[in-house]
């Protein structure tokens, strides 16, 4: 639970203390939109999605394996819409929207969870 409010509490000043100016370098201006909306990565996230997969795909523990595939897949859709987005808000060039392609990971882990759901 603190993984979760204490960023929320305290992000805003520290980001915007840490916020390049405008004649900042690209990768400056890259780690800043990688560690303003990278920072719930770092949590358990990743982790607890991977454990999910992994004990839906071996055992038979959990019976609702669609509908919890589906769930995956959405949020990691969703996960994907938000990280493009705040990087598109923090008004990068179109190289740094490559560069900073995590959002990319979430579509395609998104688009693989429906196709194995099969």
């Amino acid at each position: 639970m603190l993984s979760r409010t204490a960023p929320i509490r305290f992000s805003p000043k520290a980001y915007q203390a840490l916020k390049p100016v405008e004649e900042s370098s690209d990768k400056h201006k890259e780690t800043w939109v990688q560690v303003r909306s990278g920072w719930h990565w770092v949590s358990v996230d990743l982790f607890l999605a991977a454990v999910l997969l992994i004990i839906i795909s071996t055992t038979n523990i959990i019976i609702a394996k669609q509908e919890l595939l589906l769930l995956l897949s959405i949020y990691y859709f969703v996960c994907g819409v938000v990280w493009l987005s705040t990087v598109v808000v923090s008004k990068n060039s179109n190289k740094q929207i490559m560069v900073l392609g995590q959002w990319i990971f979430c579509f395609i882990m998104s688009g693989l969870i429906i196709w194995g759901r099969g």
